[in-house]
């Protein structure tokens, strides 16, 4: 099970975490936000990004899909395991976190299915 680590700090809004892998689906295993020595809250928002098939002649599309929002409050930190049960990435699985924090440290482990 592959896993990263990484602070959600400045330019980095956008947090590429995986990449697809051929047919593969992105299935997020933990998601841990460490935002005890955060300055605010931490927002950050699970993003789905790929691209749609070709057909009729017409060039794919590049799509983003949010599929989780959590919310960590300042000095908490939160592990979730269940509540990925059902999310299911079709391109590279991305986090977004609304305001940049390099004290909000984020742990994401996934596995291909």
């Amino acid at each position: 099970m592959p896993s990263l680590r990484q602070t959600m700090d400045a330019p980095a809004l956008t947090t590429v975490f995986s990449l697809g892998r051929g047919n593969a689906k992105i299935k997020p295993s933990l998601i841990m936000v460490n935002n005890v020595l955060g300055l605010q809250d931490a927002i950050i928002t699970v993003v789905d990004r790929f691209t749609t098939s070709t057909s009729a002649g017409a060039a794919g599309v590049v799509t983003t899909a949010n599929r989780l929002n959590i919310n960590v409050s300042m000095a908490a930190c939160v592990s979730m395991r269940d509540e990925l049960k059902d999310i299911e990435i079709l391109g590279q699985l991305e986090l977004l976190i609304g305001t940049a924090d390099v004290n909000c440290i984020v742990t994401v482990a996934w596995d291909f299915q």
